[in-house]
């Protein structure tokens, strides 16, 4: 556990140093007076060093070089920009003040963040445990270990589908992982998606706190739709925190996913605040809100490298791009549309080298003809396959089935747990198409007024509801495109979780206060800082119990299925012990191999074909047999494979 947390501090300062860089160079909002957006310079240094290793994979292996080359580049940032770091240090060793309220409200943010770091070392001992002593995936054998294994031997190699067409499956994160996966030290690490996991769950715990803070101590609303999204993080890890120490694609995505649309939320509250801000309420307003949207929809790009379902999300560009178009900000749109491509160019450039396609298994763009592409019959049977066992019918003779022919295989099939979840998800999301289409149609009804004259009062922040709808919108058509598309919930939680959260966060939050007609407790303090007894009841009747009420109702079978992943948890905790691996990280299993030479290689295979083959026996190949139909195209292993020319 020791060398995993090094390594998440590793993670996290390369990430920032080289986010915070980027970000002052591509928005004019990030200043060079102080370190804005602490989570955002993270996640911006996540996609970007995703890209670098994606790029320095194109021309070798990811490994040692690859790492001295952003050492050196980081140094380079923080001597250039020493000042700016020097007050950063300031503020983090206790310089700057707190304001309080009042001497009398003095001790109480002190108890507040005694809580909240009690919380974030729990948070950080979990996850650290998972991290290095936890169970791993099943595709962990099959080719997650072997496509990071291949990134740092080698880098890019042509036609490597050919050795097993799920290395085809060119997720990006495969780089990120094999940049941190510290090979040459003698060990392939494998912590970043336990490093994503326990960002995201602080950075939830940092908005509880802002949150609290505002609503105790400043005249705050009580609750926001963030503090509901909040929980999401802490959901999810109670379903994947097993298998948290697996490079799974799945994880890295969807943590990504909710961090995104987290953030998304804050910036709606954001703008909340700041047209508010004349009524007394102290506004966190971190940087222009359309920078931070345009931001997100870089990063919501970005993801589709990671993971290609991701797609539909993307969506989300529509509002800020009209936004930039009729604001005329074109410079900074020019800029956002070359961060995206840049980002997500090498995810392009290594699927041409891997499988001759520019999306991969997606025969629909076919634009090049090189000796190592793979056929167009293989990719289609590689999409359907990945459709048939999403749904559970696992026979690709059946991809044809309509909804109602297979919807029954895949709920008797997910187990109760998944069952539970998606009762939650359908529930939210009905409540969330019923908000919307009642906010849609009363938005047209006064637009047609208003184009005839008639001006029709509305109640407050009615119009402020338009960014929740469209942010729900885009959220539906994402989860119906992965219903309709692979419904297997690892490749949704991210939608499964959000959307009834989300949608009971919504209610609460923006709904309800117009049906009771009640204004908003100022704040839960009075003005000598003291708690205020009439107060904090009136917010507990007015808000929080109504809202406990519509969240309960809508995720209750989240709650039951959440239970029985977290049952699981207590027994894999019981089983191995918190004692497991306190140094270092459980390695990847030996596997059952067989081997031989074939064209001048040491080919691995399992010995039961078709079972996993894991990190250590490499290269390797999931079925004998299938080296009979390639070749190798030259006398490296760069030169790549392809199908057996007959002479």
């Amino acid at each position: 556990m020791l060398l995993t947390l090094l390594g998440w501090i590793y993670i996290a300062l390369t990430c920032f140093i080289t986010g915070s860089f980027a970000l002052r160079r591509i928005s004019r909002n990030y200043n060079d007076t102080e370190m804005t957006d602490p989570g955002g310079c993270i996640v911006c240094g996540l996609c970007v060093l995703t890209a670098y290793a994606g790029y320095f994979s194109l021309f070798t292996g990811v490994g040692l070089a690859a790492n001295i080359v952003m050492l050196v580049a980081c140094a380079c940032i923080i001597v250039r920009e020493r000042k700016k770091y020097k007050e950063l240090i300031c503020k983090l060793t206790g310089s700057r003040k707190e304001h309080g309220t009042g001497t009398a409200g003095a001790s109480e943010p002190k108890l507040l963040k005694v809580f909240m770091c009690i919380a974030a070392a729990a948070v950080i001992f979990v996850c650290l445990y998972y991290t290095a002593a936890g169970r791993f995936a099943y595709d962990t054998g099959t080719y997650h270990a072997q496509s990071i294994h291949w990134i740092e031997s080698f880098g890019v190699v042509k036609g490597l589908a050919y050795m097993q067409t799920r290395l085809g499956f060119n997720s990006s994160y495969f780089c990120l992982c094999a940049l941190y996966s510290m090979h040459f030290l003698g060990q392939s690490m494998h912590v970043l998606s336990g490093f994503l996991a326990v960002f995201t769950m602080l950075y939830s715990l940092a908005g509880w706190y802002r949150h609290l803070y505002g609503a105790v101590y400043r005249k705050e609303p009580v609750l926001r739709v963030s503090d509901f999204v909040y929980a999401v993080p802490f959901a999810y890890f109670t379903v994947t925190a097993i298998e948290t120490i697996s490079p799974s694609t799945d994880h890295g995505v969807i943590w990504l996913i909710i961090w995104l649309c987290i953030r998304w939320l804050e910036l709606i509250e954001e703008d909340s605040a700041s047209s508010a801000g004349d009524n007394g309420m102290r506004v966190n307003k971190r940087t222009d809100s359309l920078t931070g949207y345009s931001l997100l929809c870089v990063l919501a790009v970005f993801l589709v490298s990671v993971k290609l379902s991701v797609g539909v999300l993307a969506l989300l560009v529509i509002r800020p791009a009209y936004l930039l178009v009729r604001e005329k900000r074109t410079v900074e749109a020019v800029k956002y549309i070359l961060a995206g491509i840049l980002l997500i160019l090498p995810y392009f450039i290594r699927n041409i080298l891997i499988t001759g396609w520019l999306v991969y298994p997606f025969p629909a763009v076919d634009l090049f003809n090189v000796d190592w592409k793979i056929p167009a019959e293989g990719v289609k049977y590689e999409a359907d396959e990945i459709v048939v066992w999403a749904r559970y019918t696992k026979d690709v003779a059946l991809i044809d089935q309509s909804f109602r022919e297979w919807f029954p295989v895949w709920w008797s099939e997910q187990g109760a747990a998944n069952r539970y979840a998606s009762v939650s998800a359908f529930a939210g999301a009905a409540v969330l198409a019923v908000r919307i289409m009642i906010s849609l149609i009363y938005g047209t009804y006064l637009w047609i007024n208003g184009r005839k004259g008639r001006l029709i009062a509305t109640a407050p922040g009615v119009k402020e509801h338009a960014h929740y709808v469209y942010f729900g919108i885009i959220l539906l058509i994402s989860y119906a495109f992965f219903m309709i598309s692979a419904p297997s919930n690892r490749f949704g939680y991210g939608y499964i979780l959000l959307i009834p959260l989300f949608a009971a966060g919504d209610v609460s939050v923006n709904v309800l206060p117009l049906m009771i007609r009640r204004s908003e407790p100022a704040g839960l303090t009075r003005d000598d800082g003291r708690y205020d007894a009439r107060r904090i009841s009136a917010a507990l009747v007015r808000r929080i119990l109504p809202a406990a009420a519509v969240t309960f109702i809508i995720c209750f079978n989240m709650l039951k299925g959440l239970y029985m992943f977290a049952s699981d948890d207590r027994h894999y905790l019981n089983e191995t012990g918190t004692g497991a691996f306190p140094v270092r990280q459980k390695d990847y299993p030996e596997a059952d191999a067989g081997s031989k030479e074939w064209q001048g290689i040491h080919i691995y295979y399992p010995v039961i074909e078709g079972e996993q083959i894991w990190y250590h026996a490499f290269p390797a190949i999931l079925y004998e047999g299938n080296l009979d139909g390639i070749e190798r195209r030259g006398n490296s292993i760069r030169d790549g494979f392809r199908l057996k020319i007959d002479k």
